[in-house]
């Protein structure tokens, strides 16, 4: 049995390498006949012992008609190769972009179909890991999909299946696709330990915490992103209008984070732990820096530093990802 388990995962593994081989990675790829495969479904396989048998009827019985059954039953399942491989012949897959996500999810991603002229009919699109959609189109057109994020890093997602069996079932083309999206995957956050109190950062720097002894500084209008602990509740019950409370940092406040702050694990879970207190900073809306090995972000807010603390965070020890990600040293 071991034997047989070995054998199977060896097969698995050339056949990987082979198709990769055969699919390299690219932001744009045209299905032509090299891409290509074919082959009959179930349905096709029954239609074709069905034309057997007929063809055995007029051998032994002499029936014209029954030849005739026969050889227009074949010229409809040989018309069909021709037709379900002209419906995904030519069809241009171009990686538009994808959205940033955390590992082990399932990120957005956009693909465009270009068109040469020629109506496609329901055609499936789809990673194994997800439901494949269903698109037809006599034009370019932009499919929204998603795609299983993978590990930390650049977002590399497997082959995408694309498939058909149109026009009568009885055959099966499909292609093995790998888009490049030229995005980011940034480790899963893991928020059960707390943020660190008075900690020494690598650069000597003091890291202080959010004690939630802030100056109180008044009331602004509701967004989403803000902290429910923050919302004027009470006001809300009487005037059903949402506010939050505003606090004011004390001067000089800044928060900074390192690998030594995170109490145990290996490499990833402490960079996990360290995506979930940027997260945190963030929400909170508390000024925050990042210092890994050699590299560092001084303590600011918003959107984008968040994104290049995420971005360190994600290409940590990944060769030449910081430079491509467009994160600068500090």
């Amino acid at each position: 049995m071991n034997i047989l388990t070995a054998s199977r995962q060896w097969l698995s593994s050339y056949f990987q390498q082979w198709a990769d081989q055969r699919t390299p990675r690219a932001t744009r790829v045209k299905l032509n006949q090299r891409r290509i495969y074919i082959v009959p479904t179930g349905s096709g396989f029954l239609w074709l012992a069905m034309v057997l048998v007929i063809f055995l009827v007029g051998v032994n019985y002499s029936n014209s008609l029954a030849y005739g059954l026969c050889f227009f039953m074949l010229s409809l399942f040989l018309l069909s190769i021709l037709h379900t491989w002209r419906n995904l012949a030519g069809i241009t897959l171009v990686a538009r972009g994808a959205e940033a996500g955390h590992a082990d999810e399932f990120i957005p991603v956009s693909i465009a179909c270009l068109n040469e002229r020629r109506p496609r009919y329901s055609i499936a699109i789809g990673w194994p890991e997800t439901e494949s959609v269903l698109v037809s189109f006599d034009s370019d057109t932009e499919q929204r999909l998603v795609a299983p994020a993978g590990s930390r890093g650049w977002f590399r997602p497997g082959r995408l299946r694309v498939e058909s069996i149109y026009p009568l079932g009885l055959c099966r083309a499909w292609s093995w696709v790998r888009l490049d999206f030229r995005s980011v995957v940034y480790p899963a956050p893991d928020d059960r330990y707390p943020l660190p109190e008075n900690d020494i950062a690598d650069d000597g720097e003091r890291s202080l915490t959010a004690s939630g002894v802030d100056d109180f500084a008044g009331f602004r209008s509701y967004q989403q992103t803000d902290s429910p602990a923050h919302v004027f509740w009470k006001g809300y019950a009487r005037t059903g209008e949402l506010l939050t409370r505003q606090f004011d940092q004390p001067s000089g406040r800044e928060l900074w984070f390192s690998m030594d702050q995170v109490p145990d694990g290996d490499l990833e879970q402490k960079l996990s732990v360290l995506t979930a207190w940027c997260l945190q900073c963030d929400k909170q809306q508390y000024a925050y820096g990042l210092v890994l090995a050699g590299q560092k972000l001084d303590p600011s807010t918003g959107e984008l530093h968040l994104k290049g603390c995420l971005e360190m965070l994600a290409l940590y020890e990944l060769g030449d990802g910081m430079a491509r990600s467009g994160v600068v040293n500090g």
